[in-house]
């Protein structure tokens, strides 16, 4: 007798210039790819919706991230800070460098909406992936129309450099955007990243993957419904 296979819908509110986001965009898919190595009765999906981690940032042009953090938490804390994101990111296969400049993340969540509604969830991860990775590790504004076009092309959401540009610089999922936002603040949602599964269960934080596989395995076990 075959078992009846379960849908897990998972929800993450994320920022694109969220550390913990890119710690717990790496966990739940480790989770995920630990979960499937079991051959649970799961269907796990994935989607990324916005969030605004800081209102106040500038839109149009980028600042210093080490400025910008240093006058933010104070130079000492930020110091302490910095060393402990370096071992975080370390210990899951990461790097970030908080040298170069960070603006708001507008126009990356676009791209990321739009790569979603391009090609659902897989293209969706690659492309939050390369911005994560642009932004953490290579230390580049993800905020520049001129950094994101490579993403979107290179990614396949869009064919070429021109119509990628083209669509970056116009208004396309602007409104959608914000109306993401609303949501978040609607939820009560004041930290990220924050996982929703289910649209039941509510998971706060960049939690380690064996969190995540435990909840698989509840529900696989209908522990949890």
């Amino acid at each position: 007798m075959s078992i009846a296979t379960k849908a897990v819908s998972i929800v993450v509110t994320a920022d694109s210039i969220c550390p913990f986001c890119y710690l717990g965009f790496t966990k739940v898919n480790k989770a995920i790819a630990a979960a499937k190595e079991r051959k649970p009765p799961l269907d796990i999906s994935l989607r990324f919706v916005p969030y605004q981690l800081d209102p106040t940032l500038p839109t149009t042009h980028a600042v210093s991230k080490r400025e910008r953090y240093a006058q933010k938490f104070g130079a000492s804390r930020f110091d302490q800070m910095e060393s402990m994101m370096r071992q975080r990111f370390a210990d899951e296969g990461l790097s970030i460098s908080y040298d170069g400049s960070v603006r708001q993340t507008t126009l990356s969540h676009r791209l990321i909406a739009k790569a979603y509604a391009v090609g659902g969830q897989d293209l969706q991860l690659k492309t939050i992936e390369r911005v994560y990775k642009t932004y953490f590790t290579d230390a580049r504004d993800i905020g520049d129309v001129n950094v994101l076009v490579p993403i979107a092309v290179e990614g396949g959401v869009f064919k070429d450099a021109d119509e990628a540009r083209n669509w970056l610089e116009g208004e396309e999922g602007t409104e959608e955007y914000q109306e993401g936002i609303m949501q978040a603040q609607t939820q009560g949602i004041s930290g990220v990243p924050f996982f929703t599964i289910n649209d039941k269960w509510a998971v706060s934080g960049a939690q380690d993957k064996e969190l995540f596989v435990r909840i698989f395995e509840r529900i696989a076990n209908d522990e949890l419904r």
